[in-house]
Order: C-alpha cells, then sequence, then structure tokens
C-alpha cells in the first residue's frame, strides 16, 4: 500500500534533500569529508582514488537507490516479529521435542549418531548409560561441550539463554563416591553420603564453588523420590539450583545457574527445571 511504498523512497528522497538540485545537473569531483569522522574513515577513501573513480557523481547513486527500493517492493520487508536463534538460524537439537502449552520442551539424551557437539560422545554398549530428561524452556540453546570443558570432562551437556541463566549435566565417576564394587550397580544416592557430603564433592565441578559439609552455602535441600529412585534437591547462594541421583552405577547432577537479574526474571522457570530432572529408566 502507499505508507510501504513512501517507506520504501524515503532513502531516496532523503539523498535528493542533501545533494540539492544542482547536484543532479553537475557531477562532483570529489566527496566531501563527514564532519567528526577521521580522516582515515574509508568515507575519504575517494581522495586517494584514481581521478576517474573519484569524479563519480552524485547523480548517479540515485539510480542505484531506485532500484534498491524496488527490490524492496518486490521482495517485502522483514516482518517485525521475525526472530534469529543465537547462531543466526535455527537449529534442530536431538532429544528436544516441541514446547508444550507452558512453554518448556522436553530433553531426553540421546545416543551415539543422535547425539552432537552438544553432548559426549557415548554410544550404546560399554561406557553407555541410561538416558536422563529435564524440562527446558523455549528459547534456551544447546552449547557446544568437550573433554576440555571449564567444568570438566564429566559435563555431557549444557544449555542456556543469556536472559534467564545456564544449565549443565554432569556425569561424574561413581568411584568418587563409591570403592566397592560388589555395590557400584545397586548403589543408591542415599547409601553413598547424606546430602551435605554429596554436595560437597560434586559442587566444585558442576557449581564452579567449594561447598562446606556444614551447609552453610546451602538456602534449602530436600530428598524426593521418583519411580522409587531417590534425588537430591538444593538451592545454593547465591542462586542455583542442584538435582542430583545415582541409578545403575551412574552419578547423575543437573546444575541450573543464574545471575541475580535472570534470578528475578525466570525463578519460576529455572525451579521447573530443576524439579523435572529425571532418569529414564529400563
Amino acid at each position: 500500500g502507499y505508507p510501504r511504498l513512501a517507506l520504501a523512497l524515503l532513502p531516496a528522497a532523503c539523498l535528493l534533500l542533501w545533494v540539492g538540485p544542482s547536484a543532479l545537473a553537475s557531477p562532483i569531483r570529489r566527496h566531501q569529508p563527514i564532519r567528526g569522522v577521521a580522516a582515515t574513515s574509508h568515507l575519504d577513501h575517494a581522495h586517494r582514488m584514481p581521478r576517474c573513480a573519484a569524479s563519480v557523481s552524485r547523480r548517479s547513486t540515485l539510480p542505484t537507490l531506485s532500484l534498491l527500493a524496488g527490490s524492496t517492493l518486490l521482495h517485502g520487508t522483514r516482518p517485525s516479529n521475525a526472530k534469529d536463534t543465537p547462531e543466526g538460524k535455527p537449529r534442530s537439537v536431538p532429544g528436544l521435542g516441541d514446547p508444550d502449552e507452558d512453554g518448556f520442551r522436553t530433553f531426553t539424551r540421546p545416543y551415539g549418531a543422535s547425539a552432537s557437539g552438544g553432548m559426549r560422545a557415548i554410544s550404546q554398549g560399554k561406557g553407555s548409560f541410561p538416558p536422563y530428561k529435564f524440562l527446558v524452556p523455549d528459547g534456551w540453546v544447546q552449547k557446544a561441550v568437550s573433554v576440555a570443558d571449564p567444568s570438566g570432562p564429566e559435563t555431557d551437556t549444557r544449555f542456556s539463554n543469556p536472559e534467564e541463566g545456564d544449565l549443565l549435566v554432569s556425569l561424574p565417576p561413581v568411584f568418587t563416591f563409591v570403592d566397592d564394587e560388589e555395590i557400584v550397580d545397586t548403589v543408591t544416592i542415599d547409601e553413598i553420603a547424606d546430602p551435605m557430603k554429596m554436595l560437597s564433592v560434586f559442587a566444585p565441578q558442576a557449581l564452579g564453588i567449594g561447598i562446606e559439609e556444614d551447609g552453610e552455602d546451602v538456602i534449602d535441600y530436600s530428598i524426593v523420590e521418583k519411580n522409587g529412585l531417590k534425588y537430591y534437591n538444593y538451592e545454593v547462594r547465591p542462586h542455583s539450583l542442584v538435582s542430583a541421583t545415582v541409578y545403575k552405577g551412574h552419578v547423575y547432577v543437573l546444575a541450573v545457574k543464574a545471575s541475580i537479574s535472570q534470578w528475578g526474571r525466570a525463578k519460576k522457570k529455572l525451579k521447573a527445571i530443576a524439579n523435572s530432572f529425571e532418569i529414564v529408566q529400563a
């Protein structure tokens, strides 16, 4: 319609007002530097160009703008509600489901060829482990992990949103907690250690901070049971949430971290993530 046409032709109209009618009749011998722009600016490179290149008239610019305006009319403008992912384009994440009515996706840890740079390469068979799952708010992005991850080689996957927070899942070796091979495959988290002792062992990797067994940094903790499996859940200062369990000889730790502003903005979402962490039992 007319508003769209006016918007498309606005750059050409502005240039016409700037150069003036007389500039259309005669060529300009060289570009004048824009006030406030350093002499080394690319806008002033015309002074060092060959004369034939420096004597391009401003009049020749108008057809270019007309072409741009026509292109805008032909192809349309970008919708105001269009959004880019942090990488600039949508990316499919293996194991991540569609958003539910509350705006959460369920992430179920895949294996082998289904895994991506956002997860450690774990295949079925030797070295494999029962998968886990948790809720991911729509808009969070999976981040790449490796054996050189700052949180340690036990880090299995990461997600983050710069406006809301970060999460990671860590899989520390069970022998960090148990040295009896006969009970490794059947031991439960409450048989390994009490909540404070357990947290003090894995906190440096999962949270990046040391936690004393006296629990001074722990705001709250609870022991919950899901499908017969016990989980230790924590809220740690300043704004971290942790859920941990042990199943079939594997330790699982999900840690959610946020800044003050992220916590104030997304506290309910962050708690929903931590509370949703669960092992997919065979």
